[in-house]
């Protein structure tokens, strides 16, 4: 026989006992019947050995029960039928209860070595199971698209009709069908849908071998997904992380590279336009009086409007950026999410704003919006915080390049001014007092007494005396020498009483400091006095100098009018760029009828330039 057709004998699940017991009564007659002219070839009991041919047979197929009494029953068919005598029973023939031991052993063993046979092969066929169920559930990216093809092979491998599989919780006695739940601790896997009445032995090794490991499968299969998802969700964050990257890279490249602000602003709305893939990016930068002007954007109902002042109200996405000074966002609206001008942008319908700083100072906001009534990407926010960075970096870049220009020239100016200041004090004083001495000195020789000669070279030393004083106060305004002598307590208290308003001062000063720091203190003290008592009309000024720190910190406040703007041109601008100069920072709050307060912090760690070079070593 062929091994396929061994296996078939010996399958896990025999056929129903009704099959089996027609089958062997179909045996037992039909080798009854072949002895019949069998016997006219050969003699002797050796024909009851045809009978063995049925007993193995269903031994084989139907177990040890039902070959027993296939057994039994031929051997009395074979007793009735053929042994003397003939339609009778000779029971108490010993050749019968022989042939019924020899039957009932090839029976057991035949038996015996089926039910092994059916064991292993029940072992393999569920491996088999395992296995293929394996390659349908852990080799897909869909588990529910396989559950299909893995209940049909279970079908097949049980001849059970109809069995399904279904993902979801279904409890039984629903439908035609029963129900055994999967689960996985106490997690709902799904749920195994097989016939009511199927055989004990069925449903024995349904319950005991398919339905662990397939709840081990599905358990597997949801965990495999679970990291498929979690590793492509790992691979496009990698990827945008890449071309977020490369983004800032190019942006970086052009900051870096002193690139203008437009063309920076015009890489940046592109580049945020195409890493978020949304629609349009607009760059605002705020006004004092309340409106936004488009600096860049890419939107086309916008771009003609370039350079233009709108609105920054409450009803748009700008305004609430500048009352929060915070990201915003406007998800599925009908007209908060504009940028800022309501009746060109009603079909945006989401947006996101996030704002600019500049050194600490809310200078504008980039607006990312969309026509489309999905939310913008949750993580938008922090995607492009760093392209807000880099704009208000190219910002600052540039305002620090005109400062330093504006600078440069205000330097150049006061070197000018201070020329002039020298040449027309000399002309009006000294030059002037030369002129008169050379006069007394003409007049001089035309005296004739002694007397006329003695008051005449009075009155020329009285004119140099008072030259002597002029020179005096004009190298005071160039360098005092109070300051070079006796530092910078003696000459602030020089100022105090020279100064034409009643001064209070507060000096907390326990060392000398470099003579460039004692320069720009001096000059910041004696041009606010000068600014107190000629513009401000106060009548009382606070003065305070104390060390903290590394940093001289000064503090000059005065009772007067208030309304000083040093972007007027004043001569506080001179001091701010001295300061400055010396890495230190001004600033002065001067309200109108508050008075005004100058506070100025300047390090005095640093090279100072007029000190004498030490000698050289020999």
């Amino acid at each position: 026989m062929r091994p396929e057709f061994l296996l078939r004998m010996v399958r896990p699940t025999p056929p129903p006992v009704v099959v089996g017991i027609a089958v062997a009564v179909v045996l037992v007659a039909a080798e009854t019947l072949l002895i019949y002219p069998l016997k006219t070839i050969t003699r002797g009991s050796s024909l009851a050995m045809i009978y063995l041919l049925g007993v193995v047979l269903v031994s084989m197929v139907w177990g040890l029960a039902l070959g027993f009494a296939t057994s039994l029953a031929s051997v009395l068919a074979y007793d009735y039928f053929h042994v003397p005598p003939i339609f009778g029973f000779a029971i108490a023939d010993t050749r019968d209860w022989a042939m019924l031991a020899v039957f009932a052993g090839v029976a057991s063993v035949t038996g015996a070595l089926a039910d092994l046979s059916r064991l292993r092969a029940a072992q393999a066929q569920e491996s088999d199971l395992t296995a293929e169920l394996a390659g349908l559930l852990l080799n897909t990216d869909d588990v529910a698209a396989a559950l299909p093809a893995a209940a049909q092979r279970i079908a097949h491998a049980l001849d059970l009709p109809g069995v399904a599989i279904e993902l979801e919780s279904i409890p039984d006695g629903v439908g035609q069908h029963s129900a055994f739940p999967l689960h996985d601790g106490a997690t709902s896997l799904g749920t195994l849908r097989v016939p009511p009445d199927i055989p004990e032995v069925s449903l024995r090794r349904l319950q005991d071998k398919v339905i662990p490991s397939l709840e081990s499968l599905l358990r597997a299969a949801r965990e495999r997904a679970a990291i498929l998802d979690s590793l492509r969700i790992g691979r496009d964050e990698l990827r945008l992380l890449a071309h977020q990257q490369a983004a800032l890279r190019r942006v970086a490249t052009l900051v870096a590279r002193g690139a203008s602000p437009t063309e920076v602003f015009a890489t940046v709305t592109a580049e945020v336009s195409q890493l978020l893939g949304a629609g349009y990016t607009t760059l605002l930068r705020y006004e004092p009086d309340a409106t936004v002007t488009i600096v860049s954007t890419n939107q086309p109902t916008l771009m003609s409007l370039v350079h233009s002042h709108w609105p920054a109200s409450d009803g748009n996405i700008a305004g609430l950026v500048r009352r929060t000074g915070q990201a915003a966002r406007v998800d599925n609206d009908d007209g908060s999410a504009s940028p800022g001008v309501h009746d060109r942008d009603l079909d945006i319908r989401a947006a996101i704003g996030l704002p600019i700083h500049v050194e600490d100072r809310l200078w504008g906001v980039v607006v990312v919006s969309s026509r489309s009534t999905e939310p913008l990407p949750p993580d938008a926010e922090e995607r492009i915080k760093d392209f807000t960075e880099l704009a208000a970096t190219a910002i600052a870049n540039a305002d620090n390049r005109a400062e330093l220009v504006a600078s440069r020239a205000r330097i150049v100016a006061a070197a000018d001014e201070a020329r002039r200041r020298i040449e027309r004090d000399l002309h009006d004083g000294a030059q002037q007092q030369l002129i008169s001495i050379g006069l007394e000195l003409r007049a001089a020789e035309n005296c004739t007494t002694l007397e006329q000669v003695k008051a005449q070279v009075s009155d020329v030393a009285t004119e140099l005396k008072s030259m002597h004083e002029n020179l005096r106060e004009i190298s005071r305004g160039i360098h005092p020498t109070i300051l070079t002598t006796g530092g910078l307590v003696p000459a602030l208290r020089s100022l105090a009483r020279r100064s034409a308003v009643p001064v209070e001062l507060d000096i907390q000063l326990g060392q000398r400091l470099s003579s460039s720091v004692e320069v720009a203190a001096y000059y910041v003290v004696s041009e606010s006095l000068t600014n107190a008592a000629k513009h401000a009309h106060a009548s009382l000024v606070h003065i305070a100098a104390k060390l903290q720190g590394e940093t001289l910190q000064l503090s000059i406040h005065d009772n007067g009018v208030g309304g000083a703007n040093p972007e007027k041109g004043s001569g506080l601008t001179g001091l701010a760029d001295r300061v400055v100069a010396l890495g230190g920072h001004m600033t002065i709050t001067s309200p109108t009828d508050g008075g005004t307060s100058l506070s100025a912090a300047i390090p005095i760690q640093h090279t100072d330039p007029f000190a004498p070079s030490a000698p050289a070593k020999r």
